[in-house]
């Protein structure tokens, strides 16, 4: 009857770690959501204009609206590249920035695949 009864507590627990691990799980995944600006980042996409590995920045041109200038950090998430230099000009990027007093500091820049005929 004991054993029945730690088995059965034993079962209660681990379902209920399950249900709260797969709650946390969607907000961890939605850190930078697509195509989306919050109050926390601002998004955008458009081409690499100029990438300058000295002063750690990255010129987006965007198809509606002014150019803007990255800056990248260590703590910068690079996706789809390996490091800054890896970036080219005319590469479609995304980007996901916070404003701040030294320039628009650089979340998270994702690489997209290169489209051919």
């Amino acid at each position: 009857m004991n054993l029945i009864f730690s088995i059965r507590r034993l079962t209660v627990l681990v379902a209920a770690l399950g249900l709260f691990f797969l709650q946390t799980a969607p907000l961890a995944a939605a850190l930078y959501e697509e195509d989306v600006s919050t109050g926390e980042y601002l998004y955008l996409k458009g081409m690499v204009r100029k990438v300058s590995a000295t002063d750690k920045s990255v010129v987006l041109e965007q198809v509606k609206g002014p150019r803007v200038t990255i800056r990248v950090t260590p703590d910068t998430e690079l996706e789809g590249i390996g490091k800054l230099e890896d970036l080219q000009t005319r590469q479609i990027i995304k980007v996901w920035y916070r404003p701040e007093q030294d320039g628009n500091l650089g979340l998270k820049i994702l690489r997209l695949p290169d489209v051919g005929c």
